[in-house]
C-alpha cells in the first residue's frame, strides 16, 4: 500500500470540498437535469434532486466511516479487502478505477459539442485534446498546483451556476405556486433515480487522503460538497423548468445549458454557460486525474499493477499512472466523440458507482462486526438497518442503469460490457497478479524538488 511518506500533506479543507463537488459536477449533469425535469413533470425537479441527495448523504456517511478507519490512497481497495475478501476486492478495484475514464470520456463528448457550438471554426475534438493536455500538464506539476486549479474552478463553477440560475428565475417573472413546486407526478420516482447520478463521483476525493493536512477533513468536505451540488443543480433545474415548462423539448440537445442561457438572457446567457461548461471540464478532468492516479499508484505499490505505475516524479506525482490515465481517457474520448455513444458510458459508469455504494454499505456493517475496536473518527448512521436499505436501493439503481437500452433494438450494452469487464478483471487477478506479486522489483523514485 502507499505510504504517507511518499506524499506531502498540503491540501486543506477547501480542496476536499472542491474536489468532491467538482468530480460530481460534470457537464453531463446538464443533460441529466433535463431528464429529471421531464420525469418530474415540471418544477418539482428540484425536490427530486433533494431527495436523491438525502440518499447519497447516507452513502457519504459510509465512505466517511471507512476513510476515517483507514485513510489511504488505496481507498476502497483497503476497505473491501478487509470487509469482503482479497480477490473480489481487487476485481472491484480494477472495475471501479475505470469509472473515472468513463466519466472523463463522456464529459469530453458533451464539452466538445459545447465548444463547437460556441466557436464552430474549431472542431470539438481539438478542444478535448487541448483541455486534457492542459489538465495533465497541471497535474504533473504537483498536487499543490492541481489543488489550486481545482479550488478556483470548483468554486467558480458552483458560484456562477447559482448566480445564473437566480438571475434567470428573477428575470423570468413567472409565478411559482406551491402546487407546481411540490407536484409529485407518476414518474417522479424515476426523477429521483436519475437525480442520484447528479452526485455520482463525490467520493473519489478519498484517494487523496494521504495528501490532506488532516484526512479527517474529507468527511466534512464531502458533506459540504453534496450540499453545494444540491443547491447549484437544484436551482439550475428550477430555472430550466421555468423557462422550458415542457423540458422534453430539450431532450435531444447535447447543450441544453447553452439553449437555456440564450433563451433566458440572450448572448450573455449563452456565453455565461459556455464559461460554466469550461469550469466543469477543468474540475472533472483535473480532479479525476489527480485522484485516480493516486489510486492506480497505490495498487502498483501493492504489486498488483506494473511497478512503473508506482514511480513518482520530482514533484511527488505518480507520473506513469497519470500519463496512462490521460492516454486512456483521450483514446476513449475520441472514440466516443466519433461514434456518439456517450449514453453507453454514462450508464455503465453509473452502474459501477451504484454497486460500489451498495458494497460500502455492506463493508461498514461487516467491519463493525469484524473490527469493533478499530478507531472510527466518524461513524455512519443506522447500521445495520440503514446499511441494508442503502445496499438494496443502490443495487436496484445499478441494475436499472445496466439494463437501460443504449443502442438499437433495446440491446443492454452496458450490462454486457460490465460483465465482460468484470470477467477480464477476474482473469487478471487470478493469472497476472500472482506473477506481479512474486516480482522483487521495487518502484523507482526521483528525488523531490525542494
Amino acid at each position: 500500500m502507499a505510504s504517507s511518506r511518499d506524499f506531502k500533506r498540503v491540501l486543506p479543507l477547501r480542496t476536499a470540498v472542491s474536489t468532491s463537488a467538482g468530480l460530481a459536477s460534470a457537464a453531463i449533469n446538464f443533460l441529466a437535469c433535463v431528464e429529471i425535469a421531464e420525469y418530474a413533470g415540471g418544477s418539482s425537479a428540484w425536490l427530486a434532486l433533494l431527495v436523491a441527495g438525502i440518499l447519497i448523504v447516507f452513502a457519504g456517511a459510509n465512505f466517511s466511516e471507512l476513510n476515517g478507519m483507514y485513510p489511504s490512497s488505496a481507498a476502497i481497495r483497503v476497505w473491501t479487502r478487509r470487509g469482503i475478501n482479497d480477490t473480489w476486492s481487487l476485481v472491484m478495484s480494477f472495475v471501479y478505477a475505470t469509472t473515472v475514464i468513463f466519466v472523463i470520456a463522456a464529459d469530453a463528448f458533451v464539452l466538445g459539442h459545447v465548444f463547437q457550438a460556441a466557436l464552430p471554426a474549431i472542431p470539438g475534438l481539438i478542444w478535448i485534446v487541448v483541455l486534457l493536455a492542459l489538465v495533465t500538464a497541471v497535474n504533473l506539476r504537483g498536487i499543490r498546483i492541481a489543488g489550486i486549479v481545482q479550488d478556483t474552478n470548483g468554486f467558480l463553477l458552483l458560484a456562477t451556476l447559482v448566480i445564473f440560475s437566480l438571475i434567470v428565475l428573477f428575470h423570468a417573472h413567472v409565478p411559482l405556486p406551491a402546487a407546481r413546486l411540490f407536484h409529485i407526478g407518476p414518474n417522479w420516482f424515476q426523477a429521483v433515480a436519475v437525480g442520484v447520478f447528479i452526485y455520482v463521483g463525490f467520493e473519489w476525493v478519498t484517494p487523496l487522503a494521504e495528501e490532506f493536512e488532516d484526512s479527517r477533513v474529507i468527511p466534512r468536505g464531502m458533506f459540504i460538497a453534496l450540499g453545494l451540488i444540491a443547491v447549484g443543480f437544484g436551482l439550475f433545474s428550477l430555472a430550466l423548468t421555468v423557462v422550458f415548462p415542457a423540458a422534453s423539448v430539450l431532450k435531444h440537445s447535447l447543450v441544453p445549458q447553452l439553449v437555456l442561457g440564450m433563451r433566458a438572457l440572450g448572448p450573455l446567457g449563452f456565453w455565461w454557460m459556455v464559461v460554466v461548461s469550461l469550469t466543469t471540464a477543468m474540475t472533472t478532468f483535473n480532479g479525476g486525474m489527480a485522484t485516480a492516479s493516486r489510486f492506480v499508484y497505490a495498487l502498483a505499490r501493492e504489486r498488483v499493477l506494473p511497478a512503473k505505475m508506482a514511480r513518482l516524479n520530482s514533484y511527488l506525482v505518480p507520473q506513469t499512472a497519470l500519463l496512462t490515465l490521460a492516454g486512456g481517457s483521450l483514446g476513449l474520448a475520441i472514440i466516443v466523440y466519433l461514434t456518439g455513444q456517450y449514453v453507453f458510458l454514462i450508464n455503465a459508469g453509473a452502474a459501477v458507482e451504484s454497486f460500489m455504494y451498495a458494497a460500502t454499505a455492506i463493508v461498514v456493517w461487516n467491519l463493525r462486526r469484524r473490527e469493533p475496536k478499530t478507531a472510527r473518527p466518524f461513524r455512519s448512521w443506522g447500521v445495520p438497518g440503514m446499511s441494508w436499505i442503502i445496499a438494496v436501493v443502490f443495487t436496484l439503481l445499478g441494475i436499472g442503469s445496466l439494463l437501460a437500452p443504449s443502442g438499437e433494438h433495446g440491446f443492454p450494452g452496458p450490462f454486457v460490457f460490465l460483465v465482460l469487464l468484470t470477467m477480464g478483471a477476474y482473469f487478471y487477478v487470478r493469472h497476472v497478479v500472482p506473477k506481479l506479486r512474486a516480482s522483487k522489483r521495487s518502484p523507482q523514485r526521483v528525488a523531490p524538488k525542494l
